[in-house]
């Protein structure tokens, strides 16, 4: 199986970098995009990455 970098910039500016550590493909997706989806064709799979802020996170056994 192959092994992925996933990379989030320090700063205001909050996109992906996605990397394929084995095949050397990368793609850097524009602030603004939560979910991103990455292909690497050397390995043939297509990777789904979702980006979430902590202070965004509830517990969902929290009920109102």
């Amino acid at each position: 199986m192959c092994s992925y970098t996933i990379g989030v910039p320090d700063g205001g500016e909050r996109g992906i970098r996605v990397e394929c550590d084995d095949h050397g493909e990368w793609e850097e997706f524009q602030p603004g995009y939560r979910t991103v989806t990455f292909y690497c064709e050397g390995c043939g799979l297509e990777l789904e990455v979702d980006l979430r802020d902590p202070a965004d996170w509830r517990d969902l056994g929290e009920r109102c």
